[in-house]
């Protein structure tokens, strides 16, 4: 193995994988380290979007054959989770193998190193007691979940996402602490594999990062599917393996029954073992500090990708980082991208889904942007109406504009319904182009597309601004 490169990658998880990749398909000299061979993939492959969504198709099939029995087809039996597993565990391995170490190396040519890389200097680091140089040196460490610290917790059987899909036992009583997008997928999920499912949150809502009719939108339907809601509640102990004892806002407990507890409550990173300041990174509360470029402010040649960069903590986040740092390795100053996020979006993989994108309302209030809200629900639909979804809603958020009040710039948006993610994209599209709303409101839908709702909104929106002076003049005009 060669002790000098092009770029060193120190993680193979999305970000450190999108970059090795990359380099290596333009002909650049790659290593790439990761302290277990296990690890390739990152979260997304080994704990994060492909094992939860592969669990979510799953319980979207046990929730189908329950509604089944309406229409005369009888349903017998229960979840067999080792046929569960098996199915996570067969999707998971078809990806794995076009990202596992030895692929890497034969395919894309990139040198593999297993083993703890910390820097040396600044552009050097040591692997296994060994010094490698390279131009540049990306770190992509990911982020790991954040750990529940209670009295008793070390009685109860906890879980969070990295180990959550290896359970042996389909729980009968499950606590979810924390009401953000892990917590809720699988929440559902296990509510539909036949577990009782208490969700525990300390906030008055879940899924904050919502808007809050959305957050209330979602609740509901997850209701339906029997999950049970302790809002404004906090965990004060686990007084047995099987209970724990919560506290609501007026000091009143309440005693709740859980054979397993899944912990959502967020993650974090840790630099430590880098040693990132020996590469002359300049530290803030043990974070290092980075620039809009991705760049570790006090040297230009370490960069960051994914988790690591501290700012959007999604799969997508790292591929968008990905494109950014790519694309700035080969332009001139003068024309290098910033990272921006006006245009970012995410999706909530519940049923339904919950897709946002671009400005919330609170940054175009803040931006001075005049603008308009369209809140537009699905009850009349025709779509939503046939496939029983009319408890969808459509929230957008239009830059007025007065020479023409139809195709005010699409500022952004969420999208609450079935494939909510897949509905989004032409929104999102439009948000990214910087289009305005006649490019929906005069585009022809084929009939009855789920999309189609969009425009139907936009046309609500647009004839309730028909004045009686408006229709006066539209009568001169015809006759």
């Amino acid at each position: 193995m060669k002790s000098k490169y092009d770029i060193i990658v120190i993680g193979a998880g999305s970000g450190g994988l999108g970059v090795a990749i990359g380099m290596a398909k333009f002909g650049f000299e790659v290593l790439l380290i990761d302290k277990n061979e296990n690890n390739f993939g990152g979260e997304c492959l080994n704990s994060g979007c492909v094992p939860s969504k592969a669990l979510i198709h799953v319980a979207d099939i046990i929730k189908k054959a329950r509604e089944a029995e309406k229409f005369g087809f009888a349903r017998a039996g229960e979840t067999n989770l080792e046929a569960v597993k098996r199915y996570v565990k067969e999707k998971q391995d078809i990806i794995r193998a076009h990202e596992n170490a030895d692929f890497l190396e034969k395919e894309e040519d990139i040198d593999i190193l297993i083993g703890e890389a910390s820097f040396a200097s600044r552009r050097e680091v040591e692997v296994n007691g060994q010094p490698y140089t390279a131009k540049k040196i990306l770190v992509a460490i990911g982020s790991r979940p954040r750990k529940l610290q209670v009295k008793g917790i070390e009685t109860v059987k906890t879980y969070t996402n990295e180990n959550i899909f290896d359970i042996d036992f389909l729980p009968e009583n499950m606590l979810v602490i924390g009401g953000g997008p892990i917590g809720m997928e699988m929440g559902q999920c296990f509510a539909r594999m036949g577990s009782r499912v208490t969700v525990l949150e300390r906030g008055d809502r879940i899924m904050g990062r919502e808007l809050p009719e959305v957050s209330q939108l979602v609740q509901e339907r997850l209701a339906e599917d029997g999950l049970e809601f302790k809002l404004k509640h906090s965990l004060r102990e686990f007084n047995s393996p099987t209970s724990a004892i919560l506290e609501n806002e007026d000091g009143q407990e309440v005693v709740v029954k859980c054979d397993a507890v899944l912990v959502g409550i967020g993650r974090e990173k840790d630099y430590s073992s880098l040693n990132l300041e020996k590469a002359r990174v300049k530290m803030h509360q043990g974070k290092p500090k980075i620039d809009s470029y991705l760049r570790a402010v006090g040297n230009r040649h370490v960069i960051f990708a994914g988790d690591a960069a501290g700012n959007v903590m999604f799969s997508h986040g790292a591929e968008l980082h990905t494109t950014i740092l790519l694309t700035n390795f080969f332009t001139p100053w003068p024309f290098k991208k910033k990272l921006r996020l006006d245009n970012f979006s995410w999706c909530t993989f519940t049923d339904p889904e919950v897709c946002t994108f671009g400005y919330s309302e609170e940054e175009i209030k803040k931006k001075g942007i005049s603008y308009t809200k369209i809140d537009y629900d699905f009850k009349a639909d025709d779509r939503a109406i046939v496939s029983n979804y009319r408890y969808g809603k459509l929230i957008l958020f239009l830059k007025k504009n007065i020479w023409n009040p139809r195709n005010g710039k699409i500022l952004g948006g969420t999208v609450v319904a079935p494939a909510a993610g897949e509905m989004a994209q032409e929104l999102i599209m439009a948000n990214h182009k910087g289009l305005g709303a006649g490019a929906i409101f005069n585009k022809t839908y084929p009939y009855p597309v789920q999309t189609r709702v969009h425009k139907m909104a936009l046309v609500e929106e647009f004839s309730s601004g028909i004045t009686k002076g408006i229709k006066k003049m539209l009568k001169l005009l015809y006759h």
